[in-house]
C-alpha cells in the first residue's frame, strides 16, 4: 500500500480518458484515473470505468506517472496494456482480475507486488532489467507458457507463478531465494537453479511433471516436498527408506526426489527421472 506522509506537498487530480472501442459503433463509459501528487511525482491511487486498450502516459501536464498504487486497476476491463518507463513501481493487486494477454513492463521498474497480474490471462509478458523483487503471487492464475527472468531479480516470492502453463524454468544467477509455491501447479519438465539460489521454500515446484532438475553448490536450505509431482507420484509403490545409525536417510526406493536428494548426501548436480529406474544423479 502507498502511505504518503501528510507533511509532504499533496495534490489530487484526475485524468479522464474516453476511449472508443476498436470497430465498435457504440462508445463505452471510460475510464477515470487519480492521480496524487507527491515531491513532484504522481502515483495512481485509483480509477472508475471500464476500458479495453490503456497506455499510461510518462507524464500528465508535465509532471512524471511513477508508480502505480494498490488495486489501482482491478477489474477494469483491461485487455491491452502498455506500462511507461517512467513507473518505478507497482503496487499490490495493480492490475489484479483483468484480461490482459501480453505485457512489457519497463526497465525501471524495481518492485513488482503481491498479486499485481493475478487472474488475467496472460501467455507473454516481458519483465524489465530493472526488477529486483517479484511479489506473491504477482503472475499467479495466468496463462504463461514461458517466461525470461532477468538476471536483475533477487527474490521470488511464494505463488509467484502458481497456476500457469510454464513448461521449462531458467533461475538466474542473481536470484537467491525462492518462496513457497512459487511455480507450482503448471507443466513444467526442466528445472535450472542459478548459481546463487541459497533457499528454496516448501512445494516451490510442486504439483509438475519435472523430470530434469539442476542443483548448484550455493544451495543449503529446501523445503518439504519441492519437486514432487505428477509424474514421479504415479504408479509408484510404497517407498522402503534405509538409516544409518544417526537416523540419516542413506538409501530410498522412493520416486519422491526429496528422498531421493538425500541419499545422495544432498550434492549438486544435475538429476534425471527415467520411468522404471526412478531419479538418477548425473555429475
Amino acid at each position: 500500500m502507498f502511505k504518503v506522509n501528510p507533511f509532504m506537498k499533496k495534490k489530487i487530480v484526475f485524468v479522464a480518458i474516453f476511449l472508443l472501442l476498436c470497430f465498435s459503433l457504440s462508445a463505452q463509459a471510460g475510464l477515470r484515473i487519480y492521480l496524487e501528487e507527491v515531491n513532484g511525482e504522481f502515483t495512481i491511487v485509483r480509477t472508475e470505468g471500464n476500458v479495453r486498450e490503456l497506455v499510461i502516459p510518462e507524464s500528465v501536464n508535465g509532471i512524471p506517472v511513477t508508480a502505480i498504487g494498490e488495486g489501482a486497476f482491478v477489474q477494469r476491463g483491461l485487455t491491452m496494456l502498455t506500462i511507461p518507463d517512467s513507473v518505478v513501481e507497482i503496487g499490490e493487486s495493480a492490475f489484479a482480475f483483468n484480461s490482459l494477454s501480453a505485457l512489457v513492463i519497463g526497465d525501471n521498474v524495481g518492485s513488482i507486488g503481491r498479486n499485481a497480474f493475478a487472474n488475467n490471462r496472460l501467455n507473454d509478458i516481458v519483465i524489465g532489467a530493472g526488477v529486483v523483487n517479484i511479489g506473491t503471487g504477482a503472475f499467479a492464475d495466468n496463462e504463461l507458457v514461458s517466461v525470461e527472468i532477468p538476471d536483475s531479480v533477487v527474490t521470488i516470492e511464494p505463488f509467484a507463478f502458481f497456476n500457469n502453463r510454464l513448461r521449462a524454468v531458467v533461475i538466474p544467477d542473481s536470484v537467491t531465494t525462492i518462496g513457497e509455491g512459487a511455480f507450482s501447479t503448471n507443466a513444467i519438465y526442466s528445472v535450472v537453479l542459478g548459481n546463487s539460489v541459497e533457499a528454496v521454500g516448501d512445494g516451490a515446484f510442486f504439483d509438475n511433471q519435472i523430470i530434469n532438475i539442476s542443483i548448484p553448490p550455493s544451495l543449503n536450505t529446501m523445503g518439504r516436498r519441492v519437486f514432487e509431482g505428477r509424474i514421479t507420484q504415479r504408479g509408484a509403490a510404497l517407498p522402503v527408506d534405509f538409516f544409518d545409525e544417526t537416523g540419516v536417510m542413506i538409501f530410498s526406493t522412493s520416486t519422491n526426489f526429496d528422498n531421493y536428494f538425500s541419499t545422495t548426501g544432498r550434492r549438486p548436480g544435475n538429476y534425471s527421472f527415467a520411468r522404471g529406474e526412478g531419479w538418477i544423479f548425473e555429475q
